[in-house]
């Protein structure tokens, strides 16, 4: 081998040699990057875990919330149509108050008018017994002027059979 063929061949190899360096320093390089790359994917995963625990958990929230609301919106109604009930007991009761009172008032009215009946039917009979009384003492004082004339009757016919005899 010449000189030449030496030189070249020394040249070559300190090529090849920096080649392997560039080469083995660039596989070091692209080992860290799959490495890197590795732990990237593992970080990934364990996010989409966390993302998706986090996920399961914020539909459960939200599947939650929705049952709640639905049964609020339940509880409101049911507040309303109690709310509405009440109300209507209250009209009616007041009704029932108000009829009350004027049948209170009808029932004194009516109690009024029969106290007031009670008395004349009291004056009433009090003037019957009267003038059943009057009846009596005219029919006595009748029955006495009728019997008196029925003897002075008698008496004169006694008188005129006396004075014809």
């Amino acid at each position: 081998m010449t000189a030449h063929e030496r030189d070249l061949t020394a040249q070559s190899q300190a090529l090849l040699q920096q080649e392997y360096e560039r080469l083995s320093s660039q596989q070091s390089h692209w080992d860290d990057l799959r490495r890197n790359i590795e732990q990237i994917e593992i970080l990934t995963n364990i996010m989409q875990q966390a993302d998706n625990e986090d996920l399961k958990e914020l539909r459960r929230f939200r599947d939650q919330n929705q049952q709640r609301e639905s049964e609020h919106a339940v509880l409101q109604k049911r507040l309303r149509e109690q709310e509405l009930k009440a109300a209507n007991s209250d009209r009616v009761a007041n009704a029932a108050k108000q009829s009350l009172v004027q049948a209170q008032q009808r029932a004194a009215e009516w109690e009024r008018r029969a106290k007031e009946y009670d008395s004349d039917l009291e004056v009433t009979r009090n003037r019957l017994d009267e003038a059943e009384q009057m009846k009596d003492q005219l029919d006595a004082d009748y029955s006495l002027a009728k019997l008196q004339l029925e003897e002075k009757e008698a008496e004169d016919r006694l008188i005129k059979v006396n004075m014809l005899l």
